[in-house]
């Protein structure tokens, strides 16, 4: 009868106790899921946004230089061979890792449409549009040939009657051994894989969505991510790298 007791005694305070956390979390403050806006703020250490935006006005905060963009070789729309300087200075780049098969719309695919929605906003300012180009580097050489992207390239380009195109290149290597040095050289995260039957690498395409604004020296000025990437955001750090030139 004492162990019956007992045993009713330590169920009731288990309860007691379970109650108690219980409530304490219910009365315990909530704390709101951070926004863009709200992260942008607290990295830039800044208290005034732009009531539009949300974000900082162009031009009041500085965008730190990361690392320069190492020296590496790529190929072109004709196949041939060429320093990636050319595509990464003397004008403002806007650069993503990408393969032309990528299926996932939180990929590839956002990113095409977000440089698209950013290149019809600059088309319209003759005073930025010819200071930024847009670079896409296959990480899959096997299949976006330099034939293949050659067409890309042409669509991305786009054909504006008296007016002038936003630069938008398109790059490939000539195998993953050549790619390598290049993912390396960004950080891009991607996975790679020894085929078992060959031993060779071969690439599985999954890899971290990345976004990298380099100025017109070469160096890379912001790396985004799916979870800090937008048109807004795009565009009110060229023209703060615009202000910063003049």
């Amino acid at each position: 009868m004492e162990r019956l007791v007992s045993i009713r005694i330590r169920v009731l305070i288990g309860f007691v106790a379970f109650l108690s956390v219980c409530f304490f979390a219910w009365s315990a403050p909530r704390t709101p899921a951070k926004n863009q806006t709200e992260l942008f703020s607290q990295n830039s250490g800044m208290s005034s946004l732009n009531k539009v935006t949300g974000l900082p006005d162009p031009g009041t905060y500085k965008l730190q230089k990361i690392f320069k963009v190492p020296n590496l070789s790529v190929l072109d729309t004709k196949g041939k061979l060429q320093p990636i300087s050319k595509y990464t200075t003397g004008k403002m780049t806007l650069l993503t890792f990408f393969y032309e098969r990528c299926s996932d719309v939180n990929g590839c695919p956002y990113v095409v449409g977000l440089f698209h929605g950013v290149k019809n906003k600059l088309e319209k300012d003759p005073n930025i549009r010819d200071s930024v180009r847009f670079v896409s580097i296959s990480f899959d050489p096997q299949r976006d040939t330099p034939m293949m992207l050659a067409g890309l390239e042409k669509r991305a380009s786009g054909v504006l009657e008296n007016k002038k195109s936003v630069e938008w290149d398109y790059l490939t290597t000539a195998s993953i051994e050549k790619l390598m040095p290049v993912i390396d050289g960004f950080g891009q995260n991607v996975d790679v894989q020894m085929s078992p039957n060959t031993g060779n690498k071969s690439l599985t395409y999954s890899h971290v969505l990345k976004v990298f604004l380099i100025d017109g020296e070469g160096y890379v000025r912001e790396i985004y991510s799916t979870s800090y990437l937008s048109q807004t955001m795009l565009l009110n750090d060229i023209q703060t790298l615009m202000a910063e030139k003049k």
